[in-house]
């Protein structure tokens, strides 16, 4: 059986979008609100931010610039996975690095983007 909690948080890193253009891509991607960095879709709340995690420009994604902070409130567990994969999917086609760092990576697409990016 599978823990709820597994789905409570999920760190999504981004490299070749600004701030402003991740928000505005994440934001399409989910159909969330905003209000200034902060994006909701239901009760999942989305904080895009630099990630002063870095240099910025390794190929670790922990270093890349921006860190979007996918919180569960209380949406079930495919919400929370649908969620993820949009954004990822519409990062990869914007021509975006995206990986996201979660429990679930294995049920987002592409096992959550690392694999894409390993050497």
């Amino acid at each position: 059986m599978t823990s709820p909690e597994r789905y409570d948080y999920c760190g999504l890193y981004l490299r070749g979008a600004s701030e402003d253009a991740a928000i505005a891509l994440a934001a399409r991607a989910t159909g969330a609100t905003r209000d200034g960095r902060l994006l909701c879709v239901g009760t999942i709340e989305i904080e895009i931010r630099r990630n002063d995690n870095g240099i910025h420009d390794g190929a670790d994604f922990p270093t890349w610039p921006i860190k979007m902070e996918i919180e569960r409130g209380n949406a079930t567990s495919r919400q929370v996975i649908e969620t993820v994969s949009k954004i990822l999917t519409h990062a990869w086609q914007a021509g975006c690095d995206a990986v996201a760092a979660c429990d679930y990576e294995d049920e987002l697409p592409e096992q959550g983007g690392y694999p894409r990016y390993r050497d």
